[in-house]
């Protein structure tokens, strides 16, 4: 029995539909982000990035891209994706106030011709695309703080088959292969977790190397699989599942680097800072 909430795609992939975010007029441009929410995007991005300047920090957003984004290809012939998205009109609206914004969709592209990058039956990227992210937004970083940055040699990837969440919505549940990447001489280890669920998720890491910079991520769900790469270029990180930025938590730890993770859909309800 199909499940509302997933779109049957070709070649068996699965996407994403009907969800509060209403991802399929995103996509195909019919749905755009009001002119006032853009302006508090704006405005909320020219703040942290003048705050955390002023505070001798180092801020980075990095949007992740939607599967569909990615892989059109596997999407029904009548499903349109349009040039003119809402994470387009965001990174237009940023660029006469040079406030940077990262989209790895290019790289993504690229190394998709040799790697899968998004499993059938989920809407996250794996450990591979994951890594790629990780490794884009590492480079930038690294052009202002000095950092160590995995190399491809540095991992190994595990696959298995195992019920997603698009593939587990389904009725029977529908498998699919997912890739791990597993880092062979680890550094990094996780020092704390809260056990909370999604938003409110705080997990702290520690490297062995105290030389490496520290960073406060803020983060959704994407980022799950890119922890352990983050984990080695960062000599303690505190990962926070939420949105916005908790300006008291960043002055008691005062890191090096502020990194904001948020994926391309949910980008339509901008975050209002603690």
């Amino acid at each position: 029995m199909e499940n509302m909430k997933v779109l049957i795609g070709k070649d068996d992939w699965l996407f994403l539909q009907n969800d509060t975010n209403r991802i399929v007029e995103q996509n195909n441009g019919t749905l755009k982000m009001a002119e006032n929410s853009l302006k508090i995007w704006l405005r909320t991005l020219e703040t942290r990035f003048a705050i955390l300047k002023n505070r001798g920090i180092r801020y980075y957003f990095l949007i992740a891209p939607n599967k569909e984004t990615i892989y059109p290809e596997y999407l029904p012939d009548d499903y349109r994706i349009s040039g003119d998205r809402i994470v387009y009109q965001l990174i237009n609206a940023c660029k006469p106030y040079t406030v940077p914004v990262y989209y790895p969709v290019d790289i993504l592209n690229e190394y998709k011709l040799k790697y899968q990058l998004y499993p059938l039956g989920d809407t996250h990227w794996n450990g591979i695309g994951g890594f790629i992210a990780y490794e884009y937004i590492m480079n930038i970083i690294k052009k202002d703080v000095k950092t160590n940055i995995l190399a491809w040699e540095d991992l190994y990837f595990m696959e298995k088959e195992i019920f997603l969440d698009l593939g587990g919505k389904l009725n029977p549940p529908r498998g699919s292969v997912f890739s791990w990447g597993i880092v062979k001489q680890p550094r990094g280890q996780f020092i704390y977790d809260n056990q909370a669920v999604n938003s409110g998720h705080v997990r702290i890491t520690l490297n062995e190397d105290p030389n490496l910079p520290t960073a406060v991520i803020f983060h959704d769900s994407f980022m799950q699989v890119a922890m352990p790469y983050f984990m080695e270029s960062f000599s303690k990180i505190h990962f926070v599942h939420t949105a916005r930025l908790d300006y008291d938590l960043i002055e008691k730890i005062h890191p090096d680097v502020v990194i904001s993770e948020m994926v391309e859909r949910f980008l339509l309800q901008p975050p209002v800072d603690l």
